[in-house]
């Protein structure tokens, strides 16, 4: 049987008839539900523990900063060791961290200090698990596409039920006990990704000696090289700072003073619905020019802002937010899938660490200036700066012909089977910077 013949096959039963990506996905979706009622149990620990909100916002904090700071050189790692035991070991560091501080918080004995520092950990398992995200779907199924809209609109699914649920959960239990089954959800993902077998024909072998901060620079170097990917993610960075930050802070703030926080609930859920959508039709679409698509599903957000700043009824302002909430999700999609398509998998890895660092290192900024701001311009002001800036970023990206053109199949490989990078897609500005083994 053809290798094409199985492609296609596997495409009509889609990514769920594949064990290992079950046991992925289970994995995937475990964890990141521990995760979105973790917040929620932490801001009723540190509460009751009586630290306030600065305590609060400290223990928020905290994981933050570690993610950011190891994420590029964890990409590094993942490119010379593979993806899973870097995802093993995250998950392994995190229940444990977890698993202290649940204990803690059970006996009464959870200070400040260990909150924080428990949360660091949390930080730095994260940046160790987060680069193997961007390139481990390919490694399990051949229709990435599919395969990430599956994941999205699950991710999706999870971050609006799961908050509700800790809330639940918190009436009738110790925030410790929400506490540990966040721990509880590492542990799952850990023992399902250990039995998860990827193809050796598919692994990355490192043998040339090369150091961190070389391999540092030659991702460095590919991602520069590629101003599809670079353009998209620097667009991006400036979205976090001025579209997506502030309107999160801001319409949290609005729909709250003017609707109650009941209806900002209702919004919300009808966002996360609309993400699940999202997730699933790009899970279906099979556009020649991905990012073309992508860019054209990214307008969609603009009306939410601009009803926003008009200040509009509620049914137009759901309605436009669970819009958004669709069109970011294709975008996800089709950018995730493109990217695991286009770059060289001996560098995905540093690949993605670049994307996630560039594209969210500037939201929190943009989450705490606009408060703010908005005190001193107006609500109107800052929406409106955001919508152009939507409709900026997005028309630039139409603009530039590398996004426009990309199409959907890489580029061929050079040179043999074992190991030269992509040759440049059409439109591409430039050569590789170096030939690396696939």
């Amino acid at each position: 049987m053809s290798n094409t013949g199985t492609s296609a096959r596997q495409r009509r039963k889609g990514p769920l008839s594949l064990p290992a990506f079950r046991r992925y996905f289970a994995a995937r979706t475990i964890s990141l539900a521990g995760d979105a009622m973790l917040p929620v149990a932490l801001t009723v620990a540190v509460l009751h523990e009586g630290y306030g909100a600065t305590g609060v916002g400290l223990v928020l904090a905290a994981p933050l900063v570690p993610w950011v700071a190891l994420m590029l050189f964890s990409g590094v790692l993942a490119d010379r060791i593979g993806p899973l035991p870097m995802m093993l070991g995250a998950d392994l560091l995190r229940f444990l961290g977890q698993g202290v501080l649940a204990s803690a918080l059970l006996l009464g004995h959870a200070s400040l200090t260990l909150l924080v520092v428990m949360q660091v950990l949390s930080g730095i398992g994260t940046g160790f698990f987060q680069p193997g995200v961007g390139s481990i779907v390919p490694e399990i199924t051949d229709d990435t596409q599919a395969a990430i809209g599956l994941l999205r609109a699950a991710e999706a699914a999870v971050a609006t039920l799961a908050p509700a649920l800790a809330g639940v959960a918190l009436t009738l239990l110790d925030p410790g006990v929400v506490v540990g089954l966040d721990a509880a959800s590492f542990a799952v993902s850990g023992a399902l990704l250990l039995f998860l077998r990827l193809p050796s024909r598919k692994r990355v072998e490192r043998k040339d000696g090369r150091h961190l901060r070389s391999d540092l620079v030659v991702g460095w170097r590919e991602f520069r090289a590629r101003r599809w990917l670079w353009t998209v993610i620097v667009t991006f960075g400036l979205f976090g700072l001025l579209v997506f930050g502030p309107f999160y802070v801001l319409s949290a703030a609005t729909i709250t003073a003017h609707h109650g926080s009941q209806t900002y609930g209702v919004v919300v859920a009808l966002q996360g619905g609309g993400a699940v959508v999202g997730g699933l039709v790009g899970s279906r679409i099979r556009p020649r020019r991905p990012l073309l698509m992508a860019v054209c599903a990214l307008f969609l957000t603009v009306p939410q802002i601009l009803a926003l700043a008009a200040n509009g009824p509620i049914p137009l302002l759901a309605g436009t937010i669970c819009l958004g909430a669709v069109g970011r999700s294709v975008w996800s999609v089709l950018w995730s899938s493109t990217e695991q398509r286009h770059v060289p998998k001996a560098v995905l890895n540093r690949i993605y660490a670049y994307d996630v660092v560039g594209s969210i290192a500037l939201l929190p900024v943009g989450r705490a200036v606009a408060g703010p701001l908005a005190a001193i311009v107006g609500d109107t002001d800052v929406l409106l700066l955001s919508a152009a800036t939507a409709l900026l970023g997005c028309t630039a990206m139409l603009a530039t012909r590398q996004i426009r053109t990309l199409p959907t199949a890489p580029a061929p490989l050079l040179g043999g089977t074992g190991g030269a990078a992509r040759a440049p897609a059409p439109g591409h500005d430039g050569e590789p910077a170096e030939s690396l083994e696939p």
